[in-house]
């Protein structure tokens, strides 16, 4: 065999088992640092805990102490999970942490229950202190004293004070008296409690259990540490062996620069944009595709950092986060906005990858990179795009809404014109009219006052911008909807008839509303063309298997075979530019395929109503339940 193959061998066999020992050892000094840290922060906690069980009562912020609470069940679990101490090969230790394990999470349901009582304590406390300032019989107000100073008077025997409470309730008849009796019985049980706690806090002490593990602890790390000295001379003693296989070494390095040769030619040649740095991230390399792309030569960036590409677009954070990562040793992926050359913006898709040295140090980070500049343009276009139709969308509503407000408000706003000039003119001539009169024409007044705030708040509701999906109730978002649009139904004398199930759901119910809305004025819009017809629009909502069906159909004829395929198209009409652009039904489209995961079908429907044949066009929305919660109506 290969003399240079036998001794690579043998230098390979002891850098692994260098490796092994150095990785060995770093792992265990961790771990002991770690568990160190760990339970000096639990003795803390548990001080921190201790003074809040002292001072509860004056302890006003919780908030505090359920932060720290939090904190002190993470360093817990820290060590409850720690590998190393399951392996530990001391049996006092073993039973110094079963005790650890078994007083700190008591500890904490101490603390919760404190908490508890002091919640009720602080209640009684007000309520006491009201009753006291309404007024109770002045031979209680001793045992208004007592109470309020209760915390401040350790010697007193409330056993005693009890005694003699349950005697005073039947000297007292008064409410206020019974019931400031009731809270002081309430202050004296609880605060008993919480010197029940505390005397059994005294008799077990976790900071005691935890001063004693971390002295036996650091003990028994100190022999650990010795052994470490050990593995110290063990890697001299390798080193030594390494500087004889310096030829094997230099056989190896020939055979490396070989493949980095090969390489080097494959990466220059690579369509993606590669980027060395080394290990302070000043540019080493570039290949040709990075000139292509950013339009600066490899002379130009040598030596620089890549922040000379950085175009402001992307926040400090989000380079922190990637800096964190590859100095951890983690290989970054994500995207870079950075600006080219001639100041045009470039969008790059990128991985980063650290690379190491034989002592497990950072000796540079490889960068490769993908253009995506053209793609990313495009989908700002197409995202773009959409924002536009959804405003146009947006306005086309709102005029519809405004339309609609007129139309709900010329009665009302007529009847208090007239309530409110009849009753100007009448005291303007001295008309003497009776209080019967005055109060009619008020209540006429008010009411149409209060129809108006109740069609704001249905208009209001339609155009709050909230995305996000809320439980809701379908008969409720038809009702809406039927609010804002109902005074056109009735002045074109079209009858709804409806066939609504009581289903509650999450999702978006604004959304909802304007889908419902625009296909219930398209039916509107058909029927009105229809003359010495029963107009009709039937509306049909189920629940089917795990899926919520919509049907609204009219029956104004249906819509032409020719355009039928067309008109969830954007920008298709068929009405007068004056009543539209043709965006309604490909926004209904949107809402429901893109944000409630359903679908929006029309096809033409021939059927019979009260013994007459009707054709018209049926809407049928299906998207699936989700969450839903069947009510009883009464909920």
């Amino acid at each position: 065999m290969n003399k240079r193959i036998i001794t690579s061998t043998l230098l390979v066999m002891l850098l692994l088992t260098l490796a092994f020992y150095i990785n060995n050892a770093r792992i265990q000094n961790n771990n002991f640092f770690q568990i160190n840290d760990t339970v000096e922060k639990i003795i803390l906690y548990n001080k921190e805990f201790d003074l809040y069980l002292k001072n509860s009562f004056t302890y006003n912020n919780f908030d505090i102490i359920e932060n720290k609470i939090k904190k002190s069940k993470q360093e817990f679990e820290k060590l409850h999970s720690n590998e190393l101490l399951k392996k530990l090969d001391s049996s006092k230790l073993h039973h110094l942490l079963k005790t650890l394990y078994s007083q700190i999470p008591q500890k904490y349901e101490i603390i919760a229950r404190v908490k508890s009582y002091r919640a009720i304590l602080n209640k009684s406390f007000v309520i006491a202190q009201k009753l006291k300032k309404d007024g109770i019989d002045k031979n209680l107000s001793p045992l208004y004293t007592t109470i309020m100073i209760l915390d401040k008077n350790p010697e007193l025997n409330i056993q005693n004070e009890l005694q003699k409470l349950d005697k005073l309730f039947n000297m007292y008849t008064s409410k206020n008296d019974k019931f400031f009796l009731k809270h002081s019985k309430t202050i004296l049980i609880y605060q008993e409690k919480l010197n029940v706690i505390h005397q059994n806090l005294k008799k077990s002490s976790l900071e005691t259990s935890l001063n004693k593990f971390n002295t036996n602890y650091n003990y028994y790390s100190q022999s650990i540490i010795k052994k470490a000295y050990l593995s110290i001379v063990i890697l001299f003693i390798l080193l030594i062996f390494a500087i004889i296989f310096y030829l094997a070494y230099d056989y190896n390095l020939a055979l490396s620069r070989k493949e980095l040769s090969r390489f080097r030619k494959t990466v220059e040649d690579s369509d993606n944009i590669i980027v060395i740095t080394d290990a302070n991230t000043r540019i080493k390399y570039v290949n040709a595709t990075f000139t292509k792309v950013t339009g600066y030569t490899q002379e130009e960036v040598l030596g620089k950092s890549p922040k000379m590409f950085n175009s402001g677009e992307q926040s400090p954070e989000f380079y922190k986060e990637l800096n964190e990562t590859i100095y951890s040793g983690k290989k970054w992926s994500g995207k870079f906005i950075n600006v080219s050359k001639d100041g045009t913006l470039t969008y790059e898709k990128a991985t980063i990858t650290p690379v190491f040295n034989e002592h497990n140090e950072i000796l540079e980070f490889v960068a490769i990179k993908l253009d995506i500049t053209k793609e990313t343009k495009a989908q700002e276009q197409l995202i773009k795009k959409e924002k536009l139709l959804l405003q146009q969308s947006k306005m086309a509503a709102m005029g519809e809404m405004l339309q609609n407000i007129a139309h709900q408000w010329r009665q009302p706003l007529s009847i208090i014109s007239t309530a409110a000039t009849g009753l100007l003119v009448k005291k303007e001539l001295n008309i003497k009219t009776t209080p019967e009169e005055d109060i009619k024409t008020l209540n006429a007044i008010n009411d149409s006052t209060q129809y108006l705030s109740e069609t704001i708040n249905a208009f209001s509701d339609f155009f709050n911008p909230s995305k996000e999906k809320t439980l809701f109730k379908i008969n409720d978002v038809y009702q809406k909807t039927l609010n804002i649009v109902l005074s056109k139904f009735k002045n074109a004398n079209i009858e709804l008839v409806e066939n609504i199930e009581d289903i509650a759901i999450t999702n978006l119910d604004n959304e909802l509303i304007q889908v419902i809305m625009n296909l219930l004025n398209n039916a509107r819009d058909i029927l009105i063309t229809k003359e010495n017809i029963q107009r009709f629009i039937f509306v049909d909502i189920s629940k089917k298997n795990h899926n919520i069906v919509i049907t609204i159909k009219d029956n104004g004829g249906g819509v032409p075979p020719e355009i039928i395929e067309k008109i969830f198209e954007p920008y298709f009409t068929t009405k007068h530019k004056s009543q539209g652009i043709g965006i309604g039904l490909y926004m209904c489209q949107e809402i429901i395929t893109k944000h409630m995961n359903g679908i929006l079908t029309v096809s033409n429907k021939t059927f019979t109503y009260k013994k007459v044949q009707y054709k018209g066009a049926e809407f049928r929305i299906v998207f699936p339940v989700n969450e839903t919660i069947e009510r009883d109506s009464t909920n």
